[in-house]
């Protein structure tokens, strides 16, 4: 368990903190954030998959056209299923889903009562799922391309200060430090619920990769720099990955564990 100010000031980086197992029955996230590593290339070894997906679930998994994104899917959210269903005492197939205008989907208002969020991200074989209870979060992780032309693609994305901030770095760091920035940027979005209707380019976030991240400002707003707190995450080499949270709820902890 690692304490939220610990990250902040950082005495323990979120990014190096070990993955445990799960062990015994999961209880309601107050006060705390549980982020879930899972292996999509690997079945559960605890539960079925099959029949728990909706039928809209089902029908957009056979429209996959390669069958390892088709089983990555399933397997990606049939483990949200199985753990929101375990955090509400429900079945893994009675959770139900509503979805937000960008697609992002949440739990259905009747069966949240207690206001259980979530957030998912997944890249290559490996997903995180981050759970949480009355507050913001989006989490984002990224599989690492050495081939990545990332001075190109930050000139298209970045902020003008992200690009200074990238090029200052050492060879060596730039790529990393586009993998970081990246992920930073998307947990910040996902955290909104905004997507990518807020222009990437009108925020920044710090690119050092093996500093402690930060969002360092967001055009038109001057508060939003003190109330979301930004953490890296450790999911595996060679994967780069981000939590953000809003300050305005009252974590106190974070829990990483993987899924079995």
């Amino acid at each position: 368990m690692k304490k939220i100010g610990e990250l902040e000031t950082g005495r323990d980086e979120g990014r190096d903190a070990p993955w445990s197992p799960a062990a015994g029955p999961l209880s309601f996230p107050v006060g705390r954030v549980d982020v879930w590593r899972l292996r999509l290339d690997q079945p559960s070894t605890a539960r079925p998959e099959a029949g728990v997906l909706s039928p809209d679930e089902t029908a957009r998994a056979s429209r996959f056209h390669f069958e390892k994104h088709r089983t990555r899917f399933v397997r990606c959210r049939s483990a949200l299923r199985c753990l929101l269903g375990d955090y509400l005492g429900a079945q893994a197939a009675e959770v139900r889903f509503e979805y937000l205008a960008n697609g992002k989907p949440q739990l259905a208002p009747q069966q949240n009562p207690r206001a259980l969020h979530f957030n998912v991200s997944h890249s290559g074989n490996i997903a995180l799922i981050a759970v949480g209870s009355e507050l913001s979060l989006g989490v984002d992780i990224e599989k690492i391309r050495d081939d990545v032309d990332a001075a190109a693609l930050a000139e298209r994305f970045f902020s003008p200060r992200e690009r200074a901030g990238l090029r200052a770095l050492p060879a060596h760091l730039r790529v990393p430090g586009f993998y970081a920035c990246w992920t930073r940027k998307e947990a910040f979005l996902k955290a909104t619920g905004t997507g990518l209707s807020f222009p990437l380019a009108d925020f920044s976030v710090t690119t050092h990769p093996d500093l402690p991240p930060h969002l360092e400002d967001v055009q038109g707003d001057n508060e939003a720099c003190q109330r979301w707190f930004l953490t890296d995450l450790q999911a595996g080499i060679p994967y780069r990955a981000t939590l953000a949270l809003d300050r305005q709820s009252r974590v106190e902890t974070l829990e990483i564990k993987m899924k079995r």
